[in-house]
């Protein structure tokens, strides 16, 4: 019997390049999973960034009013309110949240042509102010 040491040569370098393609697919599909779980936010503030804004109660009377007085009531008071939204006094301003969508056009981006106020929006402690007087259940 003759032995062939070439002929099993070419089984043995395809056996090898398997191999090898298994564990480069096999490192590159760690290596994938790897960074797929780290791209994941955990963290509030990095969700939701964190706000500079003072920690406020917020009622009508001491804080919103002047809210509404300085960003509002130029377009939504007089005889002939914009939109026929009045928005004078503590009715004309829940009966908003509640019906007229307020809280809603004051958080849309600024690009929104329905943003509130058209202007530039409010600042971010404005917004702020609104959203956790309206959230508290509006007190006066």
């Amino acid at each position: 019997m003759s032995y062939c040491a070439g002929c099993f040569e070419p089984f043995v370098i395809s056996s090898y390049l398997y191999i090898m393609n298994i564990q480069i697919v096999s490192i590159g599909l760690v290596g994938f999973l790897v960074i797929l779980n780290s791209c994941q936010y955990n963290v509030d503030s990095m969700l939701y960034g964190t706000s500079d804004c003072p920690a406020i109660e917020a009622t009508y009377q001491s804080h919103i009013s002047g809210i509404i007085d300085s960003e509002c009531a130029g377009c939504h008071s007089g005889n002939n309110p914009a939109a026929g939204l009045a928005l004078t006094n503590y009715d004309q301003v829940v009966a908003a949240v509640s019906y007229s969508g307020l809280t809603h056009r004051i958080q849309l981006p600024l690009s929104d042509p329905d943003v509130m106020p058209p202007n530039g929006g409010l600042d971010a402690c404005e917004l702020d102010a609104i959203l956790n007087w309206v959230e508290s259940g509006s007190p006066y």
